[in-house]
Formats: structure tokens, sequence, C-alpha cells
């Protein structure tokens, strides 16, 4: 009897070495580190919107873009190139024109939330309409909007390559809508695929 009794005391003995040794293993690997944050965790996302105000200061560009979502700010460092349409001969931006901007996915809780551009595509004015939705229709399975602006009327369909800002589900006939398109067909109305889609 007694050698069984020292045989379970050192059999518990050794199950709880092994625990503690568990537990002390668990705790420094889930203790966090210094690095334990890492650019890598956040990947590119991107963020578009027409340009409501730009300065300039040392190179840096600071742009005040809109969208569905409501206002931004974008930073966009003197070390990034903005990029233009091919068939845009322009190098310059203006209030009016659309931007495509990656960036890493952080912005400041502010308002408006400020971001950091990575890069920026620029489309401009003449590229981007804002108008009322005056029919809705579906053609090849992709939704579609006569969209009359201030001086065009075009049907604009939406497709898998559109980048859109907002729900289409929430687009009804006299809602505002702001579209960019570089080719438009030159019927009446005219025809056209969006590149970016907002719904206001």
């Amino acid at each position: 009897m007694k050698f069984k009794t020292s045989s379970i005391i050192a059999i518990l003995a050794v199950f709880l070495c092994i625990i503690a040794g568990s537990f002390v293993i668990f705790q420094k690997n889930a203790e966090p580190s210094d690095n334990s944050i890492k650019d890598s965790n956040y990947g590119s996302e991107i963020i578009f919107g027409v340009i409501k105000s730009i300065e300039v200061a040392d190179g840096n560009y600071k742009l005040l873009i809109n969208n569905s979502n409501g206002e931004y700010v974008v930073n966009v460092p003197e070390s990034v190139d903005i990029k233009f349409p091919e068939i845009y001969e322009g190098d310059n931006i203006s209030v009016g024109g659309l931007v495509e901007i990656d960036y890493s996915g952080i912005m400041t809780r502010s308002f408006p939330p400020i971001l950091t551009a990575s890069s920026v595509l620029y489309y401009p004015p003449e590229f981007v309409t804002s108008g009322k939705v005056t029919e809705i229709d579906f053609v090849n399975d992709y939704k579609r909007f006569l969209v009359e602006g201030e001086n065009s009327l075009c049907y604009v369909s939406v497709t898998n390559n559109t980048l859109v800002s907002g729900d289409l589900n929430n687009v009804k006939i006299n809602s505002t809508a702001t579209y960019s398109s570089i080719i438009q067909l030159m019927s009446y109305p005219g025809q056209c695929g969006a590149i970016h889609f907002i719904v206001h």
C-alpha cells in the first residue's frame, strides 16, 4: 500500500510539473511584444470621392473628398505620384475631379477622418458627372441607371468592375448619383460603363 501511495504521489507530482510548465510556456507566448502590431497586418485599401477642396504646401497635397459615407481628408505626400488617365493630357488636379486613393487602411477617428495616400489616380471633372436618376433597369444582369446631368443624359451601367460607394439598392428615381466614365457611346441618351459610382 505504501508503494502504491508513493507511486500515486509521484505521478501527481509529474502531472503538476507538466501543467505548470505548459502554463509558463503559453503565458510567455501570449505576452505582447513591441512588434505585435506591424504594417503587414494592414492590407492596402481603396477609397474614392469627389474633390471639394485642395491645399498645397511644400509639394504636399491636402485633399478634402466626399463620397456616400461623407467627407475625408487625404494627405498626399510629395513622394506620391498622382496618375492620370492615358487619354487625359493635363497634369494638374482640380476641385470637381474624382480621386481613387490607395492607403494602408488606417485613418484617424477625427471628423472628418484623415488618411495618407500611398497612390492616387485622378479623373478630371470632364470625366465625372453628377445628376438625377430618372430610370432604373437591368442590361445583361447589370443594373443600369439613366442619369440626367447638367448637360448630359446617359445610361450608366454598373458592372462587376465598377467601384461603388454606397448601396445600389438605395438608388431610387430622383436619387442623386455621381459617376466617372471615360468612354461614352455617341447615342442619345449616351451609354457608358461606370468606373466609379457614388450613391448620394
